[in-house]
């Protein structure tokens, strides 16, 4: 179940304080439902939409998606990215609502037990890993998981999970390619570069050839003993701490 929450001078102050930028159209005291497991980590921004729900730091969306989406570190998300809504039932003689809803035709004197109740009270989550760039307009199939460093083109359509550093496109979305060779992937994945913080990269210039960045963050992490970014992070209890 969801918990309704009051976007008032504290929790804007909390907000605040862990530079989590939220957007205008969630005024003052405006109640919204968040997911009773929300984690926002610092450093991120929810500059358009009416929703919050869980990402990681230096991501930041210009959508609403649904309170129980998981966005991992680095993400980028564009305007009018969407999900699937209520899926009707296939399995019965007809999919319309009639059969299991009085809400939009109000009839009169229906026998006691005669609709079927059908749909799930919480769709699954949409589960967005790192350094992952959604363009314009995509849409998300509830359930799926969207790979470390993947990329959805712009009016995709995204039915099923997308893998790591895969870039998809098309309705239904399917893979157009990878962004690297499956040598790098693996080593990206390996390295899991998303668990620093790229404002230690003092040394690595971020336009590096792959490669060389891969290099020289593994030098940098074994013998620069740079620490893993434990982001402080807002909570329905409050400010928290990774450490």
């Amino acid at each position: 179940m969801y918990h309704r929450i009051s976007i008032g001078y504290r929790i804007r102050k909390q907000l605040a304080a862990l530079s989590i930028q939220i957007p205008k159209s969630i005024h003052y005291w405006k109640r919204i439902k968040v997911d009773p497991n929300i984690k926002i980590e610092q450093n991120s921004a929810f500059i358009k939409g009416k929703v919050l729900h869980s990402m990681g730091a230096y991501s930041y969306s210009r959508s609403s998606l649904p309170q129980n989406t998981i966005v991992g570190r680095y993400c980028s998300i564009a305007r009018n990215v969407t999900s699937l809504g209520f899926q009707h039932p296939l399995e019965r003689f007809s999919t319309s609502s009639v059969t299991y809803s009085n809400d939009e035709f109000q009839l009169p004197s229906l026998p006691e037990g005669f609709l079927k109740t059908y749909g799930e009270p919480k769709s699954p989550a949409i589960t967005i890993m790192n350094d992952v760039w959604i363009g314009n307009n995509a849409v998300l199939k509830p359930g799926i998981r969207i790979g470390n460093g993947a990329v959805i083109a712009a009016n995709a359509v995204v039915t099923k999970d997308v893998p790591d550093y895969a870039i998809v496109g098309g309705i239904p979305a399917k893979v157009i390619r990878y962004r690297f060779t499956t040598e790098v992937i693996k080593a990206l994945l390996a390295l899991q570069w998303w668990d620093y913080d790229f404002l230690d990269f003092h040394d690595i210039p971020l336009d590096s050839d792959i490669n060389s960045f891969i290099e020289s963050l593994r030098h940098n992490i074994k013998h620069k003993n740079i620490s893993k970014l434990s982001p402080n992070y807002f909570s329905l209890t409050g400010i928290k701490t990774s450490k």
